[in-house]
């Protein structure tokens, strides 16, 4: 049910469907909602993740940021907190606030939700697209500094930490 783009219409994203990026250590990233579609509102990206996926302790400035464990091993290091979330679990991240996570299971799927809208595109224009397989530059060949590039060109407010 996708019948428009004025975030006043409803919308269903199943499995499968969305922008699939490859992204990171290898794992598959797919923007569900982007704030296009939501009026604004919200970005909602998914992640089947692999392990020693991560993100490197970084602040929002523009968005309040929501994780949605589902399943797998998570570790999650907010401001100078440190929680495993081990099944599921979520997490409210105001924005602001250091944060990173790491993966630490064979594999582990999330949702991230960010408000506003607008996030999401780091995912959908910072990663691969699918069918390079194999030889999209992920897993070892991944560039944190390729991808701290593409966060300060697309203008989303993030603050790397040393």
């Amino acid at each position: 049910m996708t019948t428009g783009f004025d975030g006043r219409s409803p919308l269903i994203r199943r499995d499968g469907e969305g922008v699939a990026r490859l992204w990171g250590k290898g794992s598959l990233v797919t923007t569900k909602l982007t704030a296009e579609e939501t009026g604004g509102a919200l970005g909602i990206t998914h992640f089947s993740a692999v392990a020693g996926e991560r993100a490197a302790r970084h602040t929002h400035t523009l968005e309040d940021e929501i994780f949605i464990v589902e399943g797998g091993e998570v570790v999650l290091t907010v401001g100078d907190r440190t929680e495993t979330v081990n099944g599921s679990g979520v997490l409210f991240l105001p924005r602001g606030i250091p944060h990173s996570y790491l993966v630490e299971s064979e594999t582990a799927r999330f949702y991230v939700i960010t408000t506003p809208g607008g996030f999401e595109r780091f995912f959908s224009e910072t990663g691969y697209p699918t069918r390079l397989g194999k030889s999209a530059p992920v897993g070892e060949s991944w560039s944190v500094g390729r991808t701290q590039e593409f966060a300060g060109n697309l203008g989303l407010g993030l603050i790397w930490a040393d």
